[in-house]
């Protein structure tokens, strides 16, 4: 039998003293870039990139937001020195932060099922972490099939590696903050005290470590 291998888990961040609506305001006043990977979604799927690889902070939004492979050092990009509530949650994560975006799902759009490559806490040193900033009941997000009961400003690690898509079936767009980060001891800890985690089938553990 395979080891167990987590689909998501939900995180007790905490997320005092918090407002995001001035920044999400903020952050709507701004040119937002849609994601390259056209075949990997339906209807309107857009990104604004809030730290970056330093070597591309004079560079084009396209390079700022989807350079996820970098290893320069990760900068604060123009729009987060904007967003203080988004800046301060950053702030709580006692782990080494790499890439953030804001990534926004359009009412009636659709992200196919698809993998990130080796982006988990079983595959490699980094995890990614959602945290929903506007969401209604008509978003569906799934990780292995099975749906995230995700809620404003919860916290979620999300198994990238594993089959996973979303649907927003809503008049309303979706806005989550993704956060890339390195795992150590924190983190790692965090993740694994979580009392809601969901792990990956069998079937699917079987196919990742493939």
């Amino acid at each position: 039998m395979s080891e167990p291998v987590l689909a998501f888990a939900k995180l007790d961040l905490s997320m005092t003293a918090l407002d995001f609506s001035g920044d999400l305001e903020e952050a709507r006043s701004h040119e937002w870039i849609s994601h390259v990977n056209t075949k990997c979604y339906q209807g309107g799927w857009d990104v604004l990139p809030l730290i970056i690889p330093q070597e591309h902070l004079n560079n084009h939004i396209i390079l700022q937001a989807f350079s996820l492979n970098c290893e320069t050092p990760w900068v604060e990009s123009q729009y987060l020195k904007r967003l203080p509530s988004i800046r301060a949650l950053i702030d709580r994560f006692e782990c080494n932060v790499l890439s953030v975006r804001l990534m926004r799902l359009h009412a009636y759009s659709s992200i196919k099922p698809h993998r990130d490559t080796g982006l988990s806490i079983e595959a490699s040193s980094q995890a990614r972490i959602h945290i929903p900033l506007e969401i209604s009941p008509d978003v569906q997000f799934k990780v292995d099939g099975v749906s995230v009961p995700m809620e404003a400003n919860s916290v979620w690690y999300i198994n990238a590696d594993a089959v996973h898509s979303v649907q927003n079936s809503g008049d309303t767009p979706r806005v989550n903050l993704v956060v890339d980060c390195n795992v150590n001891e924190w983190l790692f800890k965090l993740i694994m005290a979580s009392k809601e985690k969901t792990y990956c089938c069998e079937k699917s553990v079987k196919e990742i470590a493939r």
